[in-house]
């Protein structure tokens, strides 16, 4: 039977069990009868852990203490990144987020009620207990119905004397960081995108080389090819977006690109170019063709502001010479050559030098989709520059190998070749290729009807270096260390048009030369030059794809650290012990146990004067006396 039914007040046995009367009829609004029976149904005190002061006392302390550590922990994961070691596809991103989010969340509100009911029964214990107004301990109580109620009867309060509000505004701050605690658990964890990258080993190709040894084949071969592939050159050195080609580098691509975006580190190639001027006194024009020569040099007339090569070789190595003067970072002019009679009518003196060719490595970064370079070191680009005599490389079959060999026939031949002056050549194998280079319509000389015309490169080195030759107005020196600069790229150029673009048979008058088999020209391709090949490589390539991961907010952490320590610091008050820490009749202030604690305290009804009119200013005057309402009963 349950005593909270009122529909067993009139039918409770009253226990008169030697009487035959029937019992007797219980009217709604008759207290008394009620007061006879309730003693007969009512059970005794429960023992549980909300009944002892020192249980939640303990329980209080335990909860709160959690909540502190928590947010220090979670400041170590944040300080360490903990947090970055958990990936998620980027296509759970969203479902992700809305799990992490709403089990924060989820956990949080939980965790804010168990505290919250926790601190509010240890609360209303210690209010009952204390020896204070009784409009305080009225307010107190009524303030934790909630944090709009509290505010509310603080505003009630705020004019009239009912005793101190100090209870009232700690239960409003309590419960406004507890909604605070609501907001930070929810945003502690984010779902944010991120580039992770993997490292793998992918196939390359690089510079161009021939299989075989140095025997006349593979030289005849080597030069038939190269013939047939330079005649592309102009349109390579146009294009800037050459793949595996960077002004003086030759870089090393992907064989197969990736579909990720990422970056590959690969080997690369410096063609590094150093000038010397020749130690030649005069050039005197012969009666034949128009040549001015000494013993071992011969150029021909050319108009000036032009820079150009020599057909005749000093021992073995192609002489430059300019119409226009090449000045180094101080200024200095390289020794001046001499010509009897002046070129031209105008150009009485001329500059000869030679150039060397060394091999720098060097190390790429490029784009994995696109091979495109994105960083070079070191960067061999000059920006200073001196003249020196031209010292000259080895040119000893004897000296082999030397430091400027690099075990690439197609770049370190030596050989005898019938299309160059037949010489024994030690060098990186660059300029006999450089003296095959095609020849344009430009004059040398325009004034001479006999004149030889320029090749593409005398032709790149006209525009690169903004010469007077290409009709510019601008007529100032050029400087060594950009000419050097300039060769470099052409040279990588001339390089990577032989390893990338294939020679394919064209007639006489476009090469210049006569493929001859057996006595015959041929025009069968499979008799075609056979190409150079590109040799293979490794790179270390690093893609980057998107990912999520989780991301802690140091903020919302250090917002629910503070958060948690000012609701450690307003329930101390409430741990301390207190002479009263055993079982308490009772445990709350709703309508019943107020009707029981006034029952109980027979003087309240003598001390408290009749209110008239109920309202809460009227109310809390009344309750001006000072009482305990659970343990020695005081009033005053």
């Amino acid at each position: 039977m349950d005593p909270c039914d009122p529909r067993s007040l009139s039918t409770l046995d009253v226990g008169l069990e030697s009487t035959d009367r029937a019992p007797p009829t219980i009217e709604d609004d008759d207290v008394d009868a009620a007061a006879v029976l309730l003693p007969m149904t009512q059970k005794g005190p429960r023992t549980s852990w909300l009944g002892m002061t020192q249980t939640l006392r303990a329980s209080a302390f335990i909860l709160h203490s959690v909540l502190i550590g928590t947010h220090l922990l979670l400041i170590g994961i944040g300080a360490a990144n903990l947090q970055h070691r958990s990936t998620i596809p980027i296509e759970h991103q969203h479902l992700a987020s809305y799990l992490i989010t709403t089990t924060t969340t989820t956990f949080g509100t939980i965790y804010a009620a168990v505290v919250v009911f926790v601190t509010q029964i240890l609360a209303t214990r210690h209010n009952l207990q204390m020896d204070q107004m009784l409009t305080t301990t009225h307010d107190n109580g009524a303030a934790w119905a909630g944090i709009g109620g509290a505010i509310f009867l603080l505003w009630n309060r705020r004019k009239a004397s009912c005793g101190p509000l100090i209870g009232v505004l700690v239960v409003i701050i309590y419960l406004t960081a507890i909604l605070g605690l609501h907001i930070t658990s929810s945003s502690l964890f984010s779902v944010a995108a991120f580039n992770s990258t993997r490292t793998f080993e992918a196939d390359t190709k690089g510079l161009p080389a021939f299989n075989g040894t140095p025997d006349d084949e593979v030289q005849n071969d080597m030069f038939s090819y190269v013939l047939g592939s330079l005649y592309f050159l102009p349109s390579i050195l146009e294009n800037e977006a050459n793949q595996g080609l960077y002004g003086g580098t030759l870089y090393d691509v992907l064989d197969n690109t990736s579909t990720v975006p990422g970056n590959a580190t690969v080997s690369a190639t410096g063609f590094n170019v150093t000038c010397g001027f020749l130690a030649v006194s005069q050039l005197i024009l012969s009666t034949e063709g128009g040549q001015y020569s000494s013993q071992d040099i011969s150029i021909s007339s050319t108009q000036p502001g032009m820079i150009s090569t020599s057909p005749m070789t000093v021992q073995g190595e192609i002489p430059f010479y300019s119409t226009i003067p090449i000045v180094d970072s101080s200024g200095a002019q390289g020794q001046l050559v001499a010509l009897s009679p002046p070129m031209n009518t105008s150009v009485s003196a001329i500059q000869i030098f030679q150039c060397s060719l060394s091999l720098v490595t060097q190390i790429a970064v490029i784009n994995s989709q696109t091979n495109q370079l994105i960083t070079l070191e070191p960067d061999l680009n000059k920006t200073v520059s001196k003249w020196t005599p031209y010292t000259g490389i080895p040119a000893l079959w004897g000296n082999w190998p030397y430091s400027n060999i690099t075990g690439n026939l197609f770049i370190d031949l030596v050989g005898v070749s019938a299309f160059v002056l037949p010489a024994l050549i030690l060098d990186i194998q660059w300029q006999p290729w450089y003296q095959a280079l095609p020849l344009s319509d430009f004059y040398l000389d325009y004034s001479s009807l006999d004149s030889a015309t320029a090749s593409v490169g005398d032709i790149y080195l006209i525009q690169k270096l903004n010469l007077p030759a290409a009709k510019h107005s601008d007529t100032a020196n050029i400087t060594l260390h950009d000419l050097e600069n300039a060769l470099s790229t052409l040279v990588a150029s001339m390089f990577w048009t032989l390893g990338h673009v294939h020679s394919s048979y064209r007639s006489n008058d476009e090469l210049g030369y006569s493929q001859i088999i057996n006595g015959t020209r041929s025009t069968d391709l499979d008799d075609l030059p056979i190409p150079p090949i590109l040799l293979a490589g490794k790179a270390s390539v690093t893609e980057v794809f998107t990912e999520t991961r989780l991301e802690l907010s140091i903020i919302a952490v250090l917002a629910g650290l503070v958060v948690s320590l000012v609701l450690m610091a307003l329930v101390l008050p409430l741990l301390q012990a207190s002479r009263f820490d055993g079982d308490l009749p009772i445990h709350g202030t709703g309508i019943l146990h107020a009707i029981w604690l006034y029952r109980n305290h027979p003087d309240l009804p003598r001390t408290l004067e009749q209110v008239e009119f109920p309202t809460d200013e009227n109310l809390g005057a009344a309750g001006m006396v000072r009482t305990r309402l659970v343990g020695s009963p005081l009033l005053r």
